[in-house]
């Protein structure tokens, strides 16, 4: 079994979440996407009632650190139901934005990648949103039980109840999964 899907504390389950539709530059559902997820510069943090936002450079130190936000941020939400699935889906979203979508003309002190929590309460449920300036629409792929990459999206849709992706007005997209609910 792949140490990511590992439950981090002892006696704690990784929930077993059905399989999510692909959603294909569709607007999501519940009314939480507005304002859009802004690429700030790297390191900038907002933080309000509802919702955490922090940007990264584009490199694989940063995965860790987003994923460490977002567990924070929901257990400060009261949600440590959830605290597995979003583990695990704000690394393989981070990841795949640090490893596919950015771009090689730009630096990352120009292409930051930004993680976006929304917190909605009246489905004691998170929004993780990661954006990128890349147009590049995700790809899930049918990777072979063996095969050592391929699975992020797959596991994103298995952990999630809702996923999908939406392009943003001023260049790039934004990857979006539901947790709880």
């Amino acid at each position: 079994m792949n140490a990511e899907l590992m439950p981090t504390e002892l006696g704690r389950e990784v929930s077993r979440s059905r399989l999510a539709p692909v959603r294909v530059s569709g607007r999501p559902p519940g009314g939480w996407w507005q304002p859009p997820v802004e690429l700030f510069e790297v390191g900038v943090i907002v933080r309000t009632r509802d919702l955490a936002h922090r940007s990264y450079a584009p490199l694989p130190s940063s995965v860790g650190s987003a994923r460490d936000f977002a567990v924070n941020t929901a257990r400060r939400w009261g949600l440590e139901n959830v605290t597995e699935d979003v583990r695990l889906i704000v690394s393989e979203l981070v990841g795949n934005a640090c490893r596919h979508a950015t771009s090689e003309k730009k630096s990352s002190s120009v292409a930051p990648i930004a993680v976006q929590l929304r917190l909605l309460p009246e489905k004691k449920a998170i929004v993780c949103m990661v954006a990128d300036n890349s147009d590049r629409e995700p790809a899930r792929v049918e990777a072979h039980h063996f095969a050592e990459s391929g699975r992020g999206l797959a596991l994103v849709a298995a952990f999630s109840t809702d996923w999908g992706w939406q392009r943003r007005e001023k260049g790039g997209k934004v990857v979006w999964a539901v947790c709880g609910g």
